[in-house]
């Protein structure tokens, strides 16, 4: 190991014992600083490490959690940037970490969420043998401008790795794009059927090649389903892993290599189905054995934040990250099947790390709450808690606000299921607070 490498390793372990001596999370400094002293780490840490690496709009970190314990439920010792620090320096910082004193990784496989936008460095310094897309939707309007600049993004990643293998969500549009714009061999996960025929959530149903509007055989949710433009022939992708049957508490069937069997994930909801979807096309693809893709996917830990139940109030509370329109609505679907008197808090804020365009809040199901949902209180709380009123008096909502800070006083004594649903910021001030009252695990654990 050269010099500068050996001291930029030194410095990353160096400085993230101290910040975990202090209570930090300790994710991104210690890889900024060893990048800042060596830039060629993250490729150098990445060598000898087989890779799957899991991008996209939604559900990156619950993928991550599934394929972790197939890949565990197989034998293999396997690393994960469980903190969801997924930009450069946060990978680095977690690769970094796995090296031995000799510059040898300590453990060979890996599991590395990354950022759409940084797939763009982090897949040509990392090299995946596979990459897992799970969704591309309207999300963080400020930092993308549209959904083709995170395609944009992952295409220059994959173009920079060719040799990896790319599994991706035929029912997303862009998924065609990636097929025929990319060196890589690609495989394909997809429903055989949906509920509906027309987008939601404000995704438009463009064709991303030609703008033409697309047309659906099927949607499931979103703007995922079967679809075919009609002006310049783009469509969806043939699956290679097929989704069948979805029975909300019950499972779905999926087919792939000529294997059909039965699973329940870990977590409900349609899009956590598409998660599971995923993660087994990723993992069977990485050479995982049937029997533990399946074990894996029914007894997966969430991560913090996804769907994690929370010592909170007299019935406990659940805390589900919602940073877009469609998960959202895939959230308030999934809490109307609840008949149990609840309390929703919503709590938003517009940091960089949330997105500071909130417009999408106009697409995202408010009117619900009351009349599917049932929610019997509805708090509105975060920095930008302005922009939640004004979208909760637009659905003729009865609420109440209440300071962030104040929150686990106003709910301790609660008697409803409390159902959180923050903004990324929000989660991680939220949740810190609530850990260290009542306890519980940090995010990075």
């Amino acid at each position: 190991m050269k010099l500068r490498a050996f001291i930029a390793c030194v410095v990353c372990r160096t400085t993230h014992g101290i910040l975990r001596l202090i209570k930090r999370g300790a994710t991104a400094l210690p890889g900024a600083l060893a990048l800042k002293i060596y830039p060629g780490i993250l490729s150098l840490a990445a060598e000898g490490v087989r890779i799957i690496a899991v991008t996209g709009t939604n559900g990156k970190t619950t993928s991550c959690r599934m394929l972790e314990k197939m890949l565990s439920d197989d034998g293999e010792d396997v690393l994960l940037n469980r903190s969801g620090a997924n930009l450069r320096k946060g990978i680095a910082t977690e690769l970094i970490l796995n090296l031995s004193l000799f510059g040898r990784p300590k453990k060979r496989t890996a599991v590395i969420e990354c950022d759409e936008a940084a797939a763009r460095t982090v897949l040509g310094e990392i090299r995946p043998a596979v990459l897992l897309v799970t969704n591309l939707f309207k999300d963080q309007m400020d930092r993308y401008g549209s959904v083709a600049a995170p395609f944009e993004a992952i295409k220059a990643g994959l173009i920079k790795s060719p040799k990896t293998l790319l599994c991706a969500n035929a029912d997303s549009p862009f998924a065609a794009m990636f097929a025929a714009q990319t060196p890589n061999e690609c495989r394909f996960f997809g429903f055989r059927s949906g509920t509906k025929k027309s987008t939601d959530s404000g995704e438009s149903g463009e064709c991303p090649r030609c703008g033409a509007r697309l047309s659906y055989r099927f949607v499931s949710y979103a703007n995922l389903g079967d679809y075919r433009c009609m002006r310049c022939g783009l469509k969806r992708p043939a699956p290679w892993l097929t989704a069948d049957d979805y029975i909300e508490g019950e499972g779905l069937s999926l087919c792939a290599c000529g294997r059909s069997f039965w699973i329940k994930p870990a977590l409900p909801g349609l899009h956590n189905a598409y998660n599971a979807a995923g993660a087994v096309t990723a993992a069977l693809s990485a050479g995982v054995s049937a029997e533990a893709v399946q074990s894996g996917a029914e007894s997966f830990g969430c991560g913090f934040g996804r769907m994690e139940k929370l010592t909170l109030g007299n019935t406990g509370a659940e805390m589900i990250l919602v940073k877009n329109a469609a998960a959202v609505n895939r959230t308030l679907s999934l809490l109307a099947l609840d008949r149990s008197p609840k309390t929703v808090v919503f709590i938003q804020n517009a940091r960089a790390g949330d997105g500071r365009d909130l417009s999408w809040l106009d697409d995202a199901d408010f009117e619900s709450l009351e009349r599917r949902v049932k929610a019997e209180r509805i708090i509105l709380s975060g920095e930008a808690a302005d922009a939640l009123v004004m979208r909760a008096e637009k659905a003729g909502l009865k609420f109440e606000t209440a300071p962030a800070e104040l929150l686990p006083d106003i709910l301790s004594d609660e008697e409803r299921k409390i159902y959180l649903l923050p903004s990324y910021t929000a989660m991680l001030q939220l949740r810190g607070e609530i850990v260290r009252r009542f306890g519980g695990k940090e995010f990075w654990q």
